[in-house]
């Protein structure tokens, strides 16, 4: 007598369950590119130890998504609302343009990169320094030069993104990652990045008798490259897109959540915590990656080292918090830490309708001590969302 469906044996092989639980408060935290500038961090490598430890202090708390906000200084400012360039006219004479766009700015910055990475600059190359790093240390080492790649990443300035690794090498790997101290998940689910085949060969056009390898390159796979002498073959039906960064099921040989792999993800299924980049301030909350938005805003003030936020009226009228308010269901919080004159400038560049202040946004702002870095401010932050 045939079994019955519920009666079948499932052919998938067992695999380790891991024992770390999604926590109901889901935190988000939004971080000025400022604090790897010249202000903070005078070289790469104190730039790369600021950013080492924002990645440590949210893989501990499990933090789902790190925004940056593009926060060029005063100076850069002045000089981008006073560029100039000269363009020579039909009659010998000269034209004038002023005021690029957004778009004509970052590409000067990229191609006037500065040639010796060791000494931050402020603007664009920051916030994606910044990216790359944090991006890095939740990286796996085999995956580093895959994923940094201009095939992946075409921006123009991830040309020279690896040599500004070099510090980012030398540090210990962070030690609370997803899979790690997780009942040994790792022997079952491993990181991974989809490579396509290799691109059959076609009859010649010109010579019949010979074959070529075909003008269109393969846009989906169903090899993934995990670190392995041979990449690894899904046994799936359906191929899927190349160069996709995914988890996978080494037993049963097939895609899963990183969810489902670690017990906990970022936000939109991404291993470790979600990285976000935003140009102007209302993008840290019209462009959330929590579907319904966020619960509650909460200011952390950091890198303020005279107590100059204590003189900013905006400031004082921000309610002062003990923790942040929970409730039974889940909830997601957006930390917004930082010196709050970097924010009231990408603030006032925004021009909001129907917002006065950048204190409008928040809900409240957590009591920490003054003078605390930003690196620091995030931890205890974090640590009193918990508590």
């Amino acid at each position: 007598m045939a079994k019955r469906k519920s009666e079948e044996v499932s052919s998938e092989n067992p695999t380790k369950k891991p024992v770390k639980e999604t926590p109901k408060v889901q935190v988000s935290v939004c971080i000025p590119s400022s604090i790897i500038g010249p202000k903070n961090a005078h070289n790469l490598e104190q730039a790369t130890a600021i950013a080492y430890q924002i990645a440590k202090a949210s893989t501990i708390y499990n933090v789902v998504e790190i925004i940056i906000l593009d926060t060029p200084d005063e100076e850069e400012l002045a000089k981008q609302d006073k560029k100039v360039v000269e363009m020579g006219g039909n009659k010998g004479g000269k034209k004038l343009k002023f005021n690029f766009s957004d778009e004509d700015i970052v590409q000067t910055k990229v191609a006037d990169e500065v040639k010796e990475p060791e000494v931050p600059s402020s603007g664009a190359k920051d916030s994606y320094l910044l990216a790359g790093l944090l991006q890095f240390f939740i990286t796996p080492p085999y995956l580093v030069k895959t994923i940094f790649s201009p095939v992946i990443n075409p921006n123009p300035i991830n040309k020279d993104i690896l040599k500004k690794f070099k510090y980012a090498y030398k540090l210990p790997k962070i030690t609370t990652l997803p899979f790690m101290s997780n009942n040994k998940v790792y022997r079952d689910f491993k990181e991974g990045i989809t490579i396509p085949k290799e691109t059959p060969k076609v009859v010649s056009k010109k010579d019949k008798s010979k074959k070529v390898k075909a003008e269109k390159k393969i846009s989906v796979t169903k090899y993934v490259n995990i670190g392995e002498a041979e990449p690894l073959e899904l046994n799936i039906k359906r191929e899927i897109p190349v160069n996709s960064r995914v988890t996978v099921d080494l037993k049963n040989k097939s895609i899963v959540s990183p969810l489902q792999a670690y017990g906990v993800m970022g936000n939109k299924s991404s291993f470790g915590y979600y990285i976000r980049f935003c140009k102007k301030f209302s993008s840290i909350f019209t462009e959330s990656s929590v579907p319904d938005g966020y619960t509650s805003s909460v200011y952390v003030h950091s890198d303020d080292y005279f107590n100059s936020n204590d003189k900013i009226e905006d400031v004082t009228k921000i309610k002062v918090l003990d923790s942040v308010p929970k409730s039974d269901a889940t909830t997601n919080v957006l930390l917004v830490v930082g010196n709050y004159k970097d924010y009231e400038t990408s603030f006032k560049r925004d021009n909001l309708e129907g917002v006065d202040s950048v204190g409008q946004m928040f809900d409240g702002q957590l009591a920490i001590p003054d003078g605390a870095r930003t690196e620091d401010a995030l931890l205890i932050a974090l640590t009193k969302v918990y508590s």
